[in-house]
């Protein structure tokens, strides 16, 4: 039985264990509890040397899983003590019960910078479907590492290749751990990884036959050649091209025996079983789409790898939701139909907070993002008050509304300001206020040269909207996650209160207030920067029932006629403008060789139509 144990003593022949990170075999696993609620607990194999001690910290309960935070010793005695210490965290699925038959496992590896949201994202999402998960620091990442960090490893290609080795020895160990838990099925053991994790997953499962699963995403073998390719890898690259011939020769050898290609062998049953997954990018840039298919060739799945096209490395994470849902139907498939976990309802989600909160996240990135259907937009109108950082009045309506290809409506009103509309019906039009009246700008005239202003968005603006929903998909997927970046709470008063955990970002504060739905905000308060505003909702619908009229400009009003593509090309331009101003990382630098395309501030744009021209 694995659980924190409430008695006060301490075991002396488990701390001794746990000081020298090894002791005698004492069954599979055998508890001590230690004097700060933690306990440690020593897993007995077979072969003495396998026999090893954890310590477990208490668990941190979440509505679909809890958390066990755990450390053990690395099989590898390194030159660096805080390497020498592996600490892992493991999600168990809320559904499980003590004296229940133990579930399938899955091992989530990282990627190359060691991105623990990502690893914690797959691990929620498989305790989320009823399995168990566990994910480990990476030798020298983080606590585990020098104080130069990880660089240390691109600047010595021994120190990389002995880190590979050290990591693959660890998954190993963490095999026997998980083999020895009563939550999981030893028989039912995965790994599974993106990047450099799916690289190692490739390697690991080849050379432990109890990993009876594997996924591997944005991968490939031949590992030589990705490091002398990726951009990521280049001070490395450069530095095992200036080794003597050598020693040269030694690492590069050492490399080809990490290779999945070397180990694809003794993992190419399992491929023709159907026990292999890869999920790749159509244009990696990192990985060569050459180096995927020999791994898939040598595993013989050429015809199975599923490629998400037109995306590459990075940009591959709009299509995160539908990975992590692959890998998760993947290793459900060693789930009983008594071990699937039930669905939520609607009445457990509705009293979570990051669960809320994650629901009001997706329905607004919804709405900037996917497209509603045909004869249904996305709306969202209300009113602003507030104050700005000077002391200065804020007061104003608007309303958005997105429907079905390039239609839109977009009104705003505001003392001082006037009204100021824009659409796109059955024609493009701009109202801007012009003394006490206003007219309406159409573009009507030169229809012959039509278009799209959607279609003159850049290609790098709408790959970071599709990189925002596919982030905000994901998230939906694993509400709770939310806790690692904000904290969530309701008041007494109902309000949800959102803080954000970073300390730059401390004096920043949300209050949201809801419907009698439960997932409809009525009222938003937000504090940030010496803003303190309040938007009161009016509407508030993703994907409802369209009306024509939404998207046409008020009849009887005087207009003027423009060049419609001039008008099409200025809207794209502000949107341009306004989507430069999004940062999203160089993920989204993924359009090349496209034609100049317009960009319009916004003030240039209202200044242009102002007087109707």
């Amino acid at each position: 039985m694995v659980m924190q144990c409430k008695a006060m003593w301490v075991s002396v022949l488990g701390l001794m264990a746990w000081a020298a990170g090894g002791g005698a075999g004492l069954g599979a696993a055998q508890e001590a509890a230690l004097v700060d609620g933690s306990i440690s607990i020593t897993v007995s194999n077979a072969s003495p040397q396998r026999t090893f001690v954890y310590r477990q910290a208490p668990p941190i309960r979440q509505t679909e899983w809890q958390l066990y935070r755990l450390e053990f010793a690395s099989p590898v005695v390194s030159e660096l003590p805080q390497n020498n210490r592996v600490p892992a965290d493991l999600y168990i699925p809320a559904g499980w019960r003590e004296g229940q038959r133990g579930r399938p496992a899955v091992i989530c590896l990282p990627i190359l910078n060691g991105d623990e949201d990502l690893t914690a994202m797959m691990c929620t999402v498989l305790a989320a479907r009823g399995m168990v998960a566990v994910t480990f620091k990476l030798p020298y990442y983080g606590v585990r590492g020098p104080a130069e960090g990880r660089r240390a490893l691109a600047a010595s290609p021994r120190a990389f290749v002995s880190a590979l080795d050290q990591a693959s020895q660890e998954i190993q160990r963490l095999v026997d751990l998980l083999q020895s838990r009563p939550e999981v099925d030893p028989a039912r053991i995965g790994i599974a990884g993106i990047s450099l994790g799916g690289i190692m997953s490739a390697t690991a499962a080849g050379k432990e036959p109890r990993l009876q699963r594997a996924v591997m995403i944005l991968a490939g073998g031949d590992l030589l050649t990705i490091v002398h390719h990726a951009r990521e890898t280049r001070q490395l690259s450069q530095m095992i091209q200036g080794l003597a011939a050598e020693e040269r020769a030694l690492v590069e050898q050492q490399l080809r025996a990490f290779d999945p290609l070397t180990h694809a062998p003794r993992l190419r049953e399992r491929a023709r079983q159907g026990r292999v997954l890869m999920l790749n990018a159509g244009q990696d840039e990192v990985i060569p789409r050459a180096c995927t298919e020999k791994l898939a060739e040598a595993l013989g799945i050429a015809d199975k790898v599923v490629w998400f096209e037109g995306l590459g490395h990075y940009t591959a994470l709009a299509e995160l939701p539908r990975a992590l849902r692959m890998m998760a139907d993947f290793f459900a498939q060693d789930l009983t139909q008594q071990e699937q976990a039930p669905p939520q309802t609607a009445s457990a989600a509705s009293t979570n907070a990051y669960h809320r909160l994650s629901g009001v996240l997706q329905q607004l990135v919804t709405m900037a993002t996917v497209a509603p259907g045909t004869g249904r937009c996305h709306y969202v109108e209300g009113e602003l008050t507030g104050v700005d950082p000077q002391g200065r009045s804020l007061s104003g309506t608007g309303r958005i509304v997105i429907g079905h290809g390039d239609r839109f409506a977009f009104f705003m009103a505001a003392p001082g300001l006037g009204e100021w509309q824009a659409g796109m019906g059955e024609f493009p039009w701009v109202r801007v206020p012009v003394g006490n009246d206003g007219r309406v700008v159409t573009g009507t005239g030169g229809a012959e040269h039509g278009g799209s202003w959607s279609a003159q968005v850049d290609p790098q603006n709408r790959m970071k909207l599709a990189l925002l929903q596919g982030v905000a998909a994901s998230l939906a997927m694993a509400p709770d996650l939310l806790q690692r970046w904000v904290t969530a709470e309701f008041d007494r008063e109902g309000w949800l209160n959102v803080s954000p955990k970073e300390p730059r970002y401390r004096d920043a504060r949300l209050r949201i207030q809801f419907q009698a739905d439960g997932r409809t905000p009525s009222e938003m308060h937000a504090e940030a920067q010496g803003f303190d505003v309040v938007f009161t909702v009016r509407g508030w619908q993703t994907n409802t029932v369209a009306a024509g009229a939404l998207f046409e400009p008020d009849a009887g009003l005087p207009r003027r006629e423009v060049d419609r593509s001039a008008l099409l090309r200025d809207m794209a331009g502000v949107v341009n403008y306004v989507g430069d101003l999004v940062k999203v990382g160089q993920a989204a630098a993924a359009a090349t060789n496209t034609p100049p395309l317009p960009r319009l501030n916004p003030t240039d744009f209202l200044q242009r139509y102002r007087q109707g021209q």
